[in-house]
């Protein structure tokens, strides 16, 4: 009975020292995971804050847009004015030459 009991310990040492082994394997690949994640959540924000930088300037490149769409408008509707303004100098002028 001795002899089970030396084999059965030296069992029990074998496989403890197996799971010893690989807690600390374990233990390593959970630090090395840790490190990954704080290195992606780092990530995360720096693409966050440039994500609203690149927000903003989108929102200011659009208003900037529209302000010169307004300005070529405008320039159309001067132009259409004057043409009518000469239309309407012609009509008179005509009017005046028929009288």
């Amino acid at each position: 009975m001795q002899e089970d009991e030396k084999h059965i310990l030296e069992q029990f040492e074998a496989r403890l020292r197996d799971l010893l082994g690989k807690h600390k394997e374990l233990k390593e690949e959970n630090r090395k995971l840790a490190a990954q994640v704080t290195e992606k959540e780092n990530q995360l924000i720096e693409l966050q804050g440039r994500f609203t930088n690149l927000e903003q300037l989108y929102n200011n490149l659009k208003q900037a847009r529209m302000i010169s769409l307004s300005y070529d408008e405008v320039d159309k509707a001067k132009e259409h004015i004057g043409r009518l303004v000469r239309e309407i100098d012609q009509c008179i002028d005509s009017l005046i030459k028929q009288q």
